[in-house]
């Protein structure tokens, strides 16, 4: 097995890695912008002719069915609404982005769903803890995007760090620094800044997996205890133990399980929602 000897051997595969379409990026950059109207949204997914075909896709679902055919992105808005018309952006531009490359030990189906789950998670605690739910949600569907990288860049030694974690029992970013010397969440925030987006996004993909190491974020907090929550309510795949949570992160956000557990049955209500996108 080949191990890189720094972060510089994998990150140099980053400037191959498929760009995200650009509005997909206009979007999440400007997601918690108050300055930024309906119309703009609109405008910014008509101008991707494939981005508005996968919108559309997602629009004329079953579940939309009664309001018959939906042939533009107004006709969307005005069905499903904003957040959603943003939730589907959020999924499809950001799943839509990288290849899927064969790994016995990497399935990406379960990939997206834990994304999807986490996302879900943030946007109800988000509320919960007083802070924006976009933002929450978009961190949340990127916080593990490192892991994509590693099976593009990396793929023996990913599988080897994967490989690992079923043989140590442990979480996937110990197997990763155990086995690659790094961890997803640091990689995965190289190619968010890359992106150039909101560095309030960019720490929370950073420290999710460490929220109590100084400086500590709120939004770090957020993905991290919604993380826990996801494999707590086995929401995204099965098969991986529940991680420790902070008690720390928790008392920073202000959530208890009491606070939480009237919200339970609308993450979950909102996670079959979600998925429906992912197809």
């Amino acid at each position: 097995m080949s191990v890189p000897k720094s972060m510089d051997d994998i990150l140099q595969h980053i400037e191959y890695l498929p760009a995200m379409p650009k509005a997909v990026l206009e979007i999440i950059r400007c997601i918690d912008d108050p300055d930024t109207g309906v119309d703009e949204v609109v405008r910014t997914i008509s101008l991707d002719i494939g981005l508005t075909a996968s919108i559309l896709k997602v629009a004329n679902a079953a579940r939309y069915s009664g309001h018959g055919n939906i042939t533009n992105i107004n006709d969307a808005l005005m069905v499903v609404g904003l957040q959603q018309i943003r939730t589907m952006v959020c999924i499809v531009g950001v799943k839509d982005s990288f290849p899927q490359i064969k790994s016995p030990f990497f399935n990406y189906t379960n990939f997206w769903r834990h994304s999807v789950s986490v996302a879900v998670c943030a946007r109800t605690l988000a509320k919960l803890a007083g802070t924006s739910p976009a933002v929450g949600f978009i961190a949340g569907m990127l916080h593990d995007i490192g892991q994509l990288i590693f099976t593009m860049a990396v793929p023996e030694d990913f599988n080897s760090a994967m490989e690992y974690r079923a043989s140590h029992k442990c979480q996937d970013f110990e197997a990763e620094q155990a086995v690659l010397g790094m961890d997803h969440s640091a990689i995965g925030a190289h190619l968010a800044k890359k992106w150039k987006l909101p560095p309030v996004i960019c720490n929370a993909i950073e420290n999710h997996h460490s929220p109590d190491v100084p400086p500590t974020l709120i939004m770090a907090d957020l993905i991290h205890v919604s993380e826990v929550l996801s494999h707590a309510l086995e929401m995204g795949y099965a098969g991986h133990s529940v991680p420790p949570i902070s008690d720390r992160a928790l008392s920073r956000l202000g959530i208890s399980f009491t606070k939480l557990k009237p919200s339970l049955a609308q993450i979950e209500c909102e996670y079959q929602n979600a998925i429906l996108m992912l197809n």
